[in-house]
């Protein structure tokens, strides 16, 4: 289906596939939103020493986010969690305001943060988090550089009702490398004038893993306004409530182009 609308970006947390957001995905497409997903190299690595954030968005930004825009598309840059870190730094100086000067056509016309994680230019997510890792993250497991989260349901997913969803939830638990959360980012979009009036922040006020008032603190320490909606969710409402999310994603993004 050939669509005018831009494409949206998807920039899954860590431990995560981003077929985490299947579910989503598929109803933005059915309201005329094509829809990508970026992988990151940190995600369950070979080598978990080699990987580094700004290595995470430098591959998606040149593998995804580029080959799109250049193109002479428009695309909305769509994060959760630590794929606020990735997807902001890779989104950075791709905006369409910035592109049209320049005589380009297509770039990013907004983005959308549910529950992202955010950090300055050269900040680490570690840092970000105040120097130490909470209690349900698993350093070096299953092995050296790795990381999972455990219990998965509690912290993720505490929302979710049906019962049968933890054994899936727990299979899709991937390592991640630690390493992408303790070297620093680069310079983010967000920070950008040119992005004006498209940054949307979705609180999520019953996270296990990212406490609302930590993501407070991220929002205002950006000193950029955001569009901020709460929910009364996990830190996964694309899994416990999707059509609300998308609800409200498609509200605000109808006029991006």
């Amino acid at each position: 289906m050939s669509s005018t609308h831009p494409t949206i970006v998807f920039f899954a947390g860590g431990f995560a596939d981003p077929t985490c957001f299947d579910t989503i995905s598929a109803l933005f497409q059915q309201s005329g939103y094509p829809a990508v997903y970026a992988n990151v190299r940190s995600l369950n690595p070979s080598d978990a020493a080699s990987v580094t954030t700004a290595k995470d968005a430098e591959h998606t930004r040149n593998q995804v986010l580029l080959p799109l825009i250049e193109e002479g598309k428009d695309v909305i840059v769509f994060v959760h969690s630590y794929g606020g870190i990735v997807g902001g730094a890779a989104a950075a100086r791709l905006s369409k305001k910035s592109r049209l000067a320049e005589g380009k056509a297509g770039g990013v016309v907004g983005l959308v943060y549910l529950a992202g994680n955010i950090v300055r230019e050269g900040e680490s997510l570690l840092q970000a988090m105040g120097g130490s890792y909470p209690p349900f993250l698993k350093e070096n497991c299953p092995s050296q550089g790795l990381a999972i989260i455990e219990p998965v349901m509690e912290t993720l997913y505490n929302d979710v009702a049906d019962p049968s969803f933890k054994s899936k939830a727990e299979a899709a638990m991937l390592p991640h490398a630690l390493a992408a959360f303790e070297t620093p980012a680069t310079a983010p979009a967000w920070a950008e004038p040119e992005l004006e009036g498209r940054r949307l922040y979705i609180r999520t006020l019953e996270d296990q893993c990212i406490p609302s008032f930590v993501q407070d603190i991220w929002i205002n320490k950006t000193k950029v306004k955001w569009n901020v909606v709460d929910l009364k969710t996990s830190h996964c409402p694309f899994v416990s409530c999707p059509e609300e999310v998308v609800n409200i994603v498609l509200e605000f993004i109808k006029d991006w182009n």
